[in-house]
């Protein structure tokens, strides 16, 4: 069987926890997919943390499932990366230079500083702004991260760049790049009852579980160890009929 597919488990909600805020209008429409379909349809993909499991990957899934309240989550385990990567956010360019003249605690170059920028403006033709907080400590430059909040227009989904492929912003676009975090950064940030903005952190998973279209009774409440063994059922049943894929080329995923 695919290594990936033992690495599937059901876990209680009550032992994930987040390093990012939600997205409202994202949140609902997740929301209103599992509720329509009655499945969750792809696992959280989560790291083991010091009895709990850091959730890397939709965090929206997980607050959808605890408003829809059922007792688990279907996760998949990966070992903890070194240092997540980040997404860009497509903005309004003007409201995010607004913002960038106006926001406390930051500062604002076009010449790359020396120390490491806790993110970078992409604006069309090519010009660049760095910006970076005038604290070095983690606990300000969280807060400067959501200082530059402001530039979010409220109710948008906000469109993710992947920073690996480079995309040109259209005029009056800008594309903001953020710094990356380690999970102990994200654990510590998280042990001040606090958590970074939505959509900037990006893990990168080698064979993520997809589609999996698990139902909802199953995640209701229950012995752990019962719902557990029903899974194992569940996905040895999909693979001794032929229902599972696994490919190893790129793919391409319309949400």
């Amino acid at each position: 069987m695919i290594p990936a597919l033992g690495r599937l488990q059901l876990v209680e909600l009550s032992r994930l926890f987040l390093h990012e805020a939600h997205d409202l209008a994202r949140l609902g429409r997740v929301q209103d997919d599992i509720r329509r379909e009655g499945v969750q349809r792809n696992p959280v993909i989560v790291a083991p943390c010091e009895g709990l499991y850091l959730v890397l990957d939709r965090a929206h899934r997980v607050h959808a499932l605890r408003k829809l309240n059922v007792h688990f989550a279907l996760v998949q385990r990966v070992d903890p990366p070194e240092k997540a990567a980040s997404w860009g956010h497509v903005l309004d360019a003007a409201s995010l230079e607004a913002v960038l003249g106006s926001a406390e605690g930051i500062e604002v170059s076009e010449i790359l500083p020396e120390r490491i920028p806790l993110a970078e403006a992409y604006f069309h033709e090519g010009r660049r702004l760095f910006i970076t907080s005038l604290q070095e400590d983690l606990a300000s430059q969280v807060r400067a991260l959501w200082m530059l909040q402001a530039a979010y227009l409220p109710g948008e989904v906000v469109c993710r760049i992947d920073p690996g492929r480079r995309v040109e912003p259209l005029p009056g676009e800008a594309i903001l790049f953020y710094r990356s975090f380690t999970p102990g950064e994200l654990v510590e940030t998280v042990s001040r009852d606090e958590v970074l903005p939505a959509g900037i952190t990006r893990f990168v998973v080698e064979e993520r579980v997809l589609n999996v279209r698990y139902p909802l009774e199953l995640l209701a409440e229950g012995d752990s160890a019962a719902r557990n063994a029903e899974l194992g059922s569940f996905v040895e049943g999909a693979w001794s009929r032929n229902r599972v894929r696994r490919y190893t080329e790129p793919v391409v995923l319309f949400e």
